[in-house]
């Protein structure tokens, strides 16, 4: 910035300035955003536990985040993508920070950066990391973006390291087999530090790398064991550290906060997690109960109940084949509707494999535009939605639209058509920017009807 440039104030004009600032949406390495947290001497708040993996980032940082507020812990969390507004990336408490407080953090960093180019996650991080520092919480969630190892939130230093399931995305960056990504999510293990791995399965990587930097790896079936029990879970242990922590936390029996198969996996990483940093936050197992029953996550098989004779909506952030997969299950266990989806991907998704595990499913589909440079046009998207549905075996009808929210009322209207309206559900999923537009909506609408009641 030049010094006749004019300083952003408003957040969407910091926003619109940080996208400019590096040549590349993704640049993967921490020198130069290591340079400008060591200007703005930048310290980790806290606690520090540190989230990695595939799928279950978010879901994860959301439960400890709960637990640790129950426990009377201040609590800073970064997560990435937003659904809605940019805000939800950095929490104070559980709450979106303000527009102001954003502002004044991204001031500081253009100011402490003097030419560094960074990009717009790189500032983000930075945003956050700094607005948790100046608050001074008890602990810090830093969900992992891309990578792991030369991700931006790599830069500190973390308590613990909770790796979550690890599974093909992101290809280009990270490799395209298990143990090329796995190796790149357990880049976040720190020397002599702790460290879950919540996959049942992992890559044998992640196991060799904490041994070659002396980290004391909890194992997901070795060092505990989750058993699902009527939509709950049992979780035992076998580590000592844990044992040392009081007989009550050998075997616990937990109800699941969020829906999904998959939330149990989560949910053992994050019991572990707690259990190995006990000691600094002082988390009981009441702590856990109370906080996991108040654990809410939005679009993650999130259920919008409809009236008795209208369609239901799903809502899901998949974006990755084992996402898929894990929604098609989630679909399959619930009471049998027709189900039409609407959908979109960004360009460097693989969107038959995206595809194949909810092509039985779906009826029609209903592809939305995607702007921006990662996103996709939906005729490009027809053409191999529909290549991969035959492929599949599953030939259904596809439409276009040009916007996410165009695709959800053409599906809506289309389903409340249906003679048996009732017995019809849209599924929208895939891009965070089209389920959070879709969202956006559904909470306006609501809104607007809870308005209109009080008025009446």
């Amino acid at each position: 910035m030049t010094g006749r440039a004019r300083r952003p104030q408003r957040l969407g004009e910091w926003l619109a300035h940080i996208q400019t600032q590096h040549w590349r949406s993704i640049d993967l390495q921490l020198d130069r955003i290591a340079r400008v947290w060591q200007r703005l001497r930048g310290r980790p708040a806290g606690l520090v536990i540190s989230v990695a993996g595939t799928n279950g980032k978010g879901s994860s940082v959301a439960m400890l985040d709960a637990v640790l507020r129950a426990a009377g812990l201040s609590t800073g969390a970064y997560t990435s993508p937003h659904l809605a507004r940019y805000n939800e990336r950095v929490k104070i408490n559980g709450r979106a920070v303000e527009d102001a407080e954003l502002c004044e953090a991204f001031a500081a960093i253009e100011a402490a950066r003097d030419g560094v180019p960074l990009t717009y996650f790189e500032f983000g991080t930075l945003c956050a990391l700094l607005i948790f520092a100046r608050r001074r919480v008890d602990a810090s969630l830093l969900e992992v973006g891309m990578g792991g190892r030369l991700d931006a939130v790599n830069l500190v230093d973390n308590d613990l390291a909770l790796i979550t399931c690890i599974g093909i995305d992101h290809a280009q960056w990270l490799g395209d087999t298990r143990d090329a990504i796995g190796a790149e999510k357990a880049g976040i293990m720190k020397r002599g530090k702790a460290a879950v791995c919540a996959d049942p399965s992992p890559p044998p990587c992640i196991a060799q790398l904490a041994a070659e930097r002396g980290c004391a790896l909890a194992q997901a079936g070795l060092d505990y064991q989750i058993t699902r029990r009527d939509g709950g879970v049992e979780w035992r242990s076998a580590i000592s550290t844990v044992a040392a922590a009081g007989p009550e936390w050998r075997c616990l029996r937990l109800e699941t906060p969020l829906p999904g198969a998959c939330q149990a996996d989560n949910l053992g990483g994050v019991v572990a997690a707690l259990a190995l940093t006990r000691a600094r936050s002082g988390v009981s197992v009441a702590h856990l109960n109370r906080g996991l029953a108040n654990t809410d996550l939005a679009a993650r098989c999130q259920v919008i109940a409809a009236a008795a004779d209208a369609p239901e909506t799903v809502l899901d952030v998949a974006h990755n084949p084992d996402a898929a997969a894990a929604l098609a299950a989630f679909l399959a266990a619930r009471p049998a509707r027709k189900t039409r989806a609407v959908f979109a991907a960004l360009k460097d998704k693989p969107v038959a494999d995206l595809i194949a595990p909810m092509a039985a499913a779906v009826a029609h589909w209903h592809l939305a535009t995607i702007s921006g440079e990662r996103g996709r046009p939906a005729a490009a998207l027809a053409a191999e939605v529909t290549h991969a549905l035959a492929a599949a075996g599953n030939p259904a009808t596809v439409s276009t639209h040009a916007s996410p929210t165009a695709a959800y009322r053409a599906a809506m209207a289309a389903a409340a058509r249906d003679a048996d309206a009732a017995r019809q559900r849209v599924v929208v999923f895939g891009s965070f920017q089209l389920v959070g537009a879709i969202l956006a909506r559904i909470d306006a609408s609501a809104s607007r009807d809870r308005a209109r009641h009080r008025e009446s």
